[in-house]
């Protein structure tokens, strides 16, 4: 996943996803969700890249979408 910086090119933000399909963004927490359907996992990282976790991996099968709520 790539974050655009207008007339600076772009920022590599996450690698080495085999096939991301959802994405959620929380901006108050400032931190990015996606699934991978291909490694079954849910994972997040703060805007910029860094703290990246695997949130999810057990008991998922193709997880495909995701939403949440930053208020809470």
């Amino acid at each position: 996943m790539k974050e655009a910086t207008l007339g600076k090119g772009q920022t590599v933000v996450v690698s080495g996803l085999d096939s991301p399909d959802g994405l959620a963004c929380d901006w108050l927490g400032r931190k990015l969700y996606w699934t991978d359907s291909e490694t079954n996992r849910i994972e997040v990282a703060n805007l910029d890249g860094t703290s990246r976790k695997v949130l999810f991996w057990q008991d998922l099968d193709q997880p495909r979408a995701i939403a949440l709520n930053p208020a809470h």
